[in-house]
């Protein structure tokens, strides 16, 4: 049995029979990260239904005002909730776009560099679409690194 590398970039495992033939493909060996970004996946929509189901009227949300008599703090109450669900919507994107690298055959290669992604980063984070020194340079190009003053 040997891994080869695909054109795309993915990785193959080829294992040879005592009879000559072909070789043939085996499990994807990112199956175990497809497994998990598909629980996500289900976690992160039950979690969006829910929170609209819990607003009672969709995305506007606006009976948080029949919670609270405080109009601010009910503005505010339904900013968050918003917010939660824009996070969430963009979290199950990742997801979405991680499956389908792995369906394609381009998951755990770096969209910046084309190089590997590590394996311990995609455990941390399944759906990363850049190695850690390339997603490092992203957020601090970004912005979105704050490192802190004394």
């Amino acid at each position: 049995m040997i891994w080869v590398k695909r054109p795309r970039g993915s990785w193959a495992k080829l294992k040879f029979d005592s009879s000559r033939k072909a070789p043939t493909m085996s499990e994807n060996p990112f199956s175990e990260f497809s497994a998990l970004l598909q629980a996500q996946r289900r976690q992160l929509l039950g979690e969006v239904r829910e929170r609209i189901a819990a607003s009672g009227e969709g995305l506007g949300f606006a009976n948080q005002s029949k919670i609270t008599d405080d109009d601010a703090l009910a503005d505010a109450a339904a900013e968050r909730d918003v917010a939660m669900v824009i996070r969430e919507s963009r979290e199950l994107q990742d997801v979405e776009a991680a499956l389908a690298r792995i369906a394609e055959g381009s998951y755990g290669i770096c969209a910046d560099c084309g190089g590997e992604i590590g394996r311990a980063r995609l455990k941390a984070y399944p759906a990363a679409e850049r190695c850690l020194p390339c997603q490092q340079e992203n957020e601090r190009l970004r912005g979105q690194v704050h490192t802190p003053r004394l």
